[in-house]
């Protein structure tokens, strides 16, 4: 790019050119004197260009380079600095707004295009025309310029932009002799950084003041609150990348769209959007997003046509993962995932997905120890880093890829080449995962969400080869992402594999019952019990026919429909179920076996929810005190049966609040150390941790946990999922005893629209969400906003109660008994009736009978509702699979 743009107190330079640079630099320079008149050299000396006018925040790294070039010692020493980052990320314009404030700084600049050696070499010759080296009788060789640069006495400035393809050795070849002057690098090989200290080494990342750039790009007002929403949304999806908000900008600003409607657009048509040289944006950057990372594509390329056989196979393998790691998900690919893979990768069938297995082989040899020798695997990774495609994670073997580098990547791709490369991820995928679930939980958990993008993005096609490939596969991904909380992802693999096993096998097949069963604990994780319940009852029947009553198979029947029934709160049925479940097992396993224990746990959970508290803990103190003894007072059983009885002793009134906060710290210190933050039963413990803080009026610590287990419940189930929305309810209660309203308000009002919509309007969990909210619009004193959701919950009004402000403290008395169900205060839920009638003694403005009596029905009416809610909300109990 060339202009005209001189610099106050500066001489700035940018040059560039397209010839091969001389393979030494300062060995072959000379310097030739007696020149007069000599004639100009080819090279062109267009002058620095100007910053974008849309330049938008990074002050925290302009003021770090400010700081680190003016710095001044007694003994002259070169100051060197890299900033490094992905392609698009910004780093040439802050480079261009520092050297503009620094402009009175130093009196000269170099700016050298550094993408190639030969533009580097054609630049060098560009500045022997300068009007400044004439004197120097330079012979116009990029040897005379630097040794001409070297010579300053001055306080110049070099900086090497697009350092991307060059190796540090190569890059410092260029560097002019001596210690003076200043070297400013850009690239996005991070590799760079063995040419200056770590501490003079920064990576760019995502910008701050993205809004603020986007409405500059747009020509919109920066400062209106509703552009700045939209705006905020736009960037949030671009993943705040200052060329795609810059590109976004002009798109907006060229009237084909409004800000508005930007996001449906760029939904419908990212690839154009990302890619079309007509929306490059202001910033003179010259290429697209995606073209930026085209290059990089290209140059790997050109590498393995090379004649290095070692750089050939490292370029080949990092082409093989780029097509591969777009059916990953874009954070958190591990090794391990390969290292497994590798060991289980031989015994798939040749003509099981062979294409796919035959071209993953390569990534995937054993050493003499029959482990997964990673030699190629990462010198592939090596090249990918070195062009910031991929990224190293916080811990060793663990990477990620930009969102947007994720979808650039499989963007490229032709129908034939996803087919290809989401077959060889969906294999290597299934080849880390054992049938037999014996790997650590912490893998699992990291490969979840490998599984699900995979089974998103990829496409496999299913045939009659494929069939017993994908029917074993789909049934071990079934019960990983059951077993992570992606239950609706669960239910669509194992509906798939209950259909096929009915069409091959046939529906009395033990597989086929096996794979109903599957189906069946998904869909009581998703709360449609009556799916379940009616699968659970098909495979009872079949098991206990074909099998008999005492097959453990037809006892894990037993005990799964007995879990449902318990979550239904049919607890008598339940009861029944699971002594015979208990009987069986006594007899048959003995006292101290796991299945035997699980059915102890479950029987007294559902004496617990029945009222029968000191059943429950008798049966509960056998288990806290035989785990303790077998498994040791850390193991998550014994966590498990700790959490439990405390919950026992509670409610039986032998713990107060104090004490089971001490036992709740407990189980989530022992949860979080032994099995991590994201697990389910940590998140379970946090979420019991924040009621009992709240209880003791310790909110905001309980605002602090509900918060995170909101945030990672969404993050890991969905925001749909329905242990999501109950930690929504919870955070609500928590926000209404801290008087904070509104976001009482929001989250109340999104409960009650997500359980209308997924479990219908009768649902006890749907009740207890419009009380819930009613309540909550009487204490604000919004009264006709409480009328439409207090009127659905109480079937009767008394139009005299309904005038009287004691009655709606009075109604509002159902509702707080709700909220103190969907937060696990089961015994005042219970009592709500006994608290109404302490408030009759305060009634002035109606008869004392008339006042007490219709709200009373309206009590019993609700009260059958709140046992419904009682014994359908989860307190700590594993139901069993």
């Amino acid at each position: 790019m060339s202009g005209t743009n001189v610099l106050s107190g500066a001489h700035n330079f940018v040059v560039s050119g397209t010839l091969n640079a001389a393979s030494t630099v300062l060995d072959r320079l000379q310097i030739i004197q007696n020149f007069s008149n000599r004639p100009t050299f080819h090279g062109i000396i267009p002058l620095m260009p100007n910053s974008s006018n849309r330049f938008t925040g990074r002050k925290d790294i302009i003021a770090k380079l400010k700081e680190h070039f003016s710095t001044t010692s007694k003994i002259q020493k070169r100051k060197y600095f890299l900033l490094h980052g992905m392609g698009g990320v910004g780093k040439t314009q802050i480079c261009l707004k520092f050297i503009e404030e620094m402009s009175d700084f130093f009196s000269m600049v170099f700016w050298l295009d550094a993408s190639s050696a030969g533009t580097i070499t054609q630049g060098l010759k560009g500045i022997c025309n300068l009007p400044e080296a004439l004197p120097c009788a330079l012979d116009g060789s990029p040897e005379s310029a630097l040794l001409w640069i070297g010579s300053l006495k001055d306080n110049y400035a070099m900086v090497f932009d697009n350092a991307d393809v060059l190796t540090p050795a190569e890059l410092e070849a260029y560097f002019p002799p001596g210690q003076r002057g200043n070297i400013l690098i850009t690239s996005r090989n991070f590799t760079m950084q063995h040419l200056t200290l770590p501490e003079n080494s920064l990576e760019v990342g995502q910008l701050n003041d993205a809004i603020e750039l986007l409405l500059k790009a747009s020509w919109l007002n920066p400062s209106r609150v509703d552009l700045q929403a939209e705006a905020s949304k736009i960037v949030k999806e671009l993943f705040c990348l200052p060329l795609a908000i810059d590109q976004a900008g002009a798109y907006i600003a060229s009237g084909a769209t409004s800000i508005n409607d930007y996001l449906e657009k760029y939904s419908k048509h990212k690839k154009t959007l990302l890619s079309h040289a007509e929306f490059t944006g202001a910033s003179r950057y010259g290429r697209t997003v995606y073209q930026t990372w085209e290059l990089s594509y290209m140059e790997i390329e050109e590498r393995a046509q090379s004649d290095d056989s070692q750089r050939v196979d490292a370029a080949k393998t990092a082409l093989l993962l780029l097509g591969l790691f777009p059916f990953f998900h874009h954070q958190g690919i591990t090794e391990e995932i390969f290292a497994y893979a590798a060991v289980q990768h031989g015994k798939i069938l040749e003509s099981e997905l062979s294409l796919a297995s035959s071209v993953l082989c390569k990534l995937l040899p054993l050493n003499e120890a029959d482990s997964w020798d990673n030699f190629i695997f990462r010198e592939g990774l090596r090249v990918l880093i070195s062009f910031s495609l991929i990224k190293q994670g916080p811990s060793n073997g663990v990477y990620s890829m930009h969102p947007l580098v994720h979808a650039w990547s499989r963007d490229r791709m032709t129908l034939s080449e996803k087919q290809t490369y989401s077959s060889m991820a969906f294999v290597a995928l299934s080849c880390s995962l054992n049938n037999d679930r014996s790997q650590p939980y912490g893998f699992r958990r990291a490969l979840a969400p490998h599984v699900k993008a995979n089974l998103q993005q990829g496409i496999i096609s299913e045939d009659q080869t494929t069939a017993n490939y994908l029917d074993d596969v789909y049934t071990k991904f079934g019960w990983l992402l059951q077993e992570q909380g992606y239950s609706c992802e669960a239910k669509e693999l194992q509906f798939q594999v209950l259909e096929l096993r009915n069409r091959v096998l046939g529906v009395e097949h033990p597989d086929t019952i096996w794979a109903m069963a599957n189906l069946a604990a998904t869909y009581r994780n998703l709360e449609k019990h009556l799916e379940a319940e009616k699968l659970e009852t098909q495979v009872l029947d079949t098991r206990n026919r074909i099998l008999g009553v005492e097959h453990p198979d037809t006892i894990w029947a037993m005990a799964n429909l007995a879990a449902t029934w318990r979550n239904m709160g049919k607890l008598t049925e339940a009861e029944k179920l699971e002594i015979q479940v208990l009987n069986v097992r006594n007899r048959i396993l003995g006292v101290d076996h796991p299945d035997t224990f699980w059915a102890m746990t479950n029987l007294a959970a559902t004496l617990r929810n029945l009222g029968k508290c000191t059943e429950a803990e008798k049966i509960e103190i056998t288990i806290l005190d035989s785990r303790n003894r077998r498994f040791g007072a850390e193991h998550p059983d014994t966590i498990w049966a700790m959490a439990n009885l405390a919950a026992t002793c509670r409610n039986l009134g032998k713990c107060t609040e104090a004490e089971k906060l001490e036992i709740q710290i407990q189980v989530l210190e022992a949860r979080n150390r032994l099995l991590g933050v994201g697990h389910p039963d940590t998140i379970w413990a946090m979420a019991n941790l924040a009621v009992t803080c709240r209880n003791l009026g310790k909110c905001t610590e309980a605002e602090k946990l509900e918060i995170q287990v909101l945030e990672a419940r969404s993050r890991i189930l969905g925001d749909e999922h329905p242990e999501t929305i109950w930690a929504m309810a919870n955070l609500a209660a928590t926000y209404e005893k801290l008087g904070e309203h509104t976001k009482a308000e929001k989250l109340r009002i999104q409960v009650l629209d997500l359980r209308n919509r997924i479990l219908g309007a009768e649902h006890p969990d749907t009740i207890s969400a419009k009380a819930n909210l009613a309540e909550l619009y009487r204490h604000l004193a919004k009264h006709r906003e409480a009328e439409k959701p207090e009127i659905q919950v109480v079937d009767e009004v008394n139009p005299n109660l309904a005038e009287s402000t004691e009655a709606k403290m009075l109604e509002a008395q159902v509702p707080d008994a709700t909220t103190k169900v969907s937060t696990g205060e089961y015994s005042e839920a219970v009592g709500a009736d006994t608290n109404v009638a302490m408030h009759d003694a305060i009634s002035s403005s109606q008869p004392k009978g008339h006042l007490f009596t219709p709200l009373a029905k309206r009590v019993s009416k609700f009260k059958s509702k709140l046992m419904g809610l009682i014994h359908n909300k989860k307190g700590g109990i594993k139901n069993p699979s």
